[in-house]
């Protein structure tokens, strides 16, 4: 398969199935492809159309590093390049992936942060992806120690102060993991945050503010 080829016509549906074949070949023994996809996450990066083929590689990186992510933490300063494009698919593919490979190498994923709070100072409606995406990165990152959760926690609090359409789930998702690593201030914080969610419309929402609420009272 020339993978360049095949992501160019990377679309919709196909897209995702597509990233999911390779990176499947890759996860059963085939880790040479890792040293061809890499690069494509950033490839011809002031080309729109190519963004096909830079979402399509970020598939391909977010579905390995979610099964085995010490395969893609050798890799993560070219990746943290990719969080500049302008396609939302790449970054939030990305994001992902970074939260996932954060337990391999907490010290390398951590310029992401930097990225994480320019976008959620950007937000706007519509972008519920790439701030979910933003919003998990956080929570993996924070979960590792109570110095990372203190670095994430004014970043996740800002972020709830200005939800965007269905986004608070994920930053509900985010403070129970940092939770346990939350000074008993920080949990009062939380605490509030919760609270105002256990009306909500959404029975998943109700079940995660009490989950909140349970892990910092």
């Amino acid at each position: 398969m020339n993978i360049l080829d095949a992501l160019k016509n990377n679309k919709g549906t196909v897209s995702s199935a597509l990233g999911k074949e390779i990176a499947t070949e890759i996860l059963q023994g085939k880790f040479q492809l890792i040293e061809v996809i890499i690069p494509l996450v950033t490839y011809n990066p002031h080309n729109k159309p190519d963004k096909n083929i830079r979402a399509g590689a970020a598939k391909v990186v977010e579905c390995v590093a979610e099964k085995q992510p010490d395969l893609i933490s050798p890799y993560i300063s070219q990746l943290i390049k990719a969080l500049e494009m302008e396609e939302p698919q790449t970054k939030w593919m990305i994001f992902m992936a970074l939260g996932y490979c954060a337990k391999e190498n907490e010290n390398n994923v951590k310029p992401a942060l930097v990225y994480a709070k320019m976008y959620i100072n950007q937000k706007k409606d519509g972008q519920l992806c790439l701030l979910g995406a933003i919003d998990l990165f956080l929570g993996r990152y924070g979960e590792l120690s109570e110095k990372n959760a203190a670095e994430v926690f004014p970043l996740l609090v800002e972020s709830s102060d200005n939800t965007i359409y269905n986004e608070q789930d994920w930053i509900l998702e985010a403070f129970i993991r940092i939770a346990p690593n939350l000074t008993k201030t920080e949990k009062e914080v939380m605490v509030q945050i919760a609270n105002e969610y256990r009306e909500n419309s959404k029975k998943a929402t109700q079940k995660r503010a009490e989950k909140l609420i349970k892990i910092c009272v």
